[in-house]
């Protein structure tokens, strides 16, 4: 990823909040803090009405479980990048990261563009991270054989989201849209598979071509 983030895209709490307020009455109907936060700029609502949905849905993990799709179409509406997190650490803990993972890979499929986006903000938090046994094996990047099988396990996935993504760029006209999907874009052909050969040249192209719209992902390559 990007050194810098692209910001958070403005407007997004007006479909992202009713989201929240039914998922409150399924998993937190008598959230103290509901009548509190009326007033409160509809950023700072959703703010506080996710932690609480986050905190409800890691607590209850069979609610989790039976409510994971109203869950998962509420995260990839979500608008903010790092605070996406709270809703998608429940799933990873209830359902695993496959499935959450095969979730984002549809929605970056199939998807609205917002949803698309959404989904490339929730990639990040729903990928297993690596362990390390003690500090010289972190810095010699050795992990526990653990964490590194579990990470391995996904790389069926990991694929499948990058040419998803890939496509999903090609098909998109969207602008801000292609941007942020950019930033899980490589300039290495290597990384596809022959039948996206010719996609991954054209997408190449039009990101060399707009090398101010694209900074965040080219300063990966040394182009920004």
């Amino acid at each position: 990823m990007a050194v810098e983030m692209i910001p958070d895209r403005p407007g997004r709490e007006a479909a992202f909040e009713p989201l929240l307020d039914e998922l409150l009455q399924i998993l937190s109907p008598v959230w103290p803090h509901a009548e509190q936060i009326l007033d409160e700029h509809p950023h700072r609502r959703c703010e506080a009405k996710r932690w609480e949905v986050g905190r409800a849905a890691e607590e209850n993990t069979d609610l989790t479980r039976q409510h994971a799709d109203r869950l998962i179409h509420a995260a990839v509406h979500d608008q903010c990048r790092s605070g996406i997190n709270q809703l998608i650490r429940p799933l990873v803990k209830a359902l695993g990261h496959r499935w959450t993972q095969e979730q984002l890979v549809r929605c970056v499929r199939v998807g609205s563009n917002a949803q698309k986006v959404g989904a490339t903000m929730a990639w990040y938090f729903s990928r297993p991270g690596l362990k390390y046994a003690s500090m010289d094996d972190l810095r010699t990047r050795i992990p526990t054989p653990e964490s590194k099988a579990v990470l391995d396990a996904l790389a069926d996935l990991r694929a499948a989201y990058r040419n998803a993504v890939l496509t999903a760029f090609l098909n998109c006209e969207d602008l801000t849209t292609q941007q942020d999907l950019s930033l899980w874009i490589s300039l290495e052909a290597s990384g596809y598979p022959d039948a996206l050969q010719d996609d991954h040249h054209r997408v190449k192209q039009l990101i060399l071509a707009e090398p101010d719209h694209y900074r965040l992902m080219l300063q990966r390559y040394g182009h920004g």
